[in-house]
């Protein structure tokens, strides 16, 4: 799955769940959902695959929350959520659209 798709799928995921994505970050970058280790962390074998950490889904669902009432694309959840994955911040725009 890709992270496109795994974002548009967001609100079907468990909120305790990580999502682990290839770099570098795109729409189309391979994705996985996964539960996190014994130490809240990203399981081996989805680091030996070549998967990082790039946000719990809870943390992602919060972050898409800026949008409020003025639904946004899949382009933009996505570009948001890669900037924040990146910067631990909002971008700009987000505010300006």
């Amino acid at each position: 799955m890709t992270l496109g798709e795994t974002i548009n799928r967001l609100d079907t995921l468990d909120e305790n769940a990580i999502l682990c994505v290839r770099q570098p970050w795109t729409p189309s970058s391979e994705c996985a959902v996964t539960a996190p280790d014994e130490n809240l962390g990203v399981p081996r074998h989805v680091k030996d695959s070549g998967l990082a950490y790039f946000l719990e889904v809870h943390v992602a669902r919060e972050v898409l929350d800026v949008f409020g009432d003025k639904p946004p694309t899949t382009e933009e959840k996505v570009r948001l959520l890669i900037h924040y994955a990146e910067n631990d911040a909002y971008p700009e725009w987000v505010y300006q659209r």
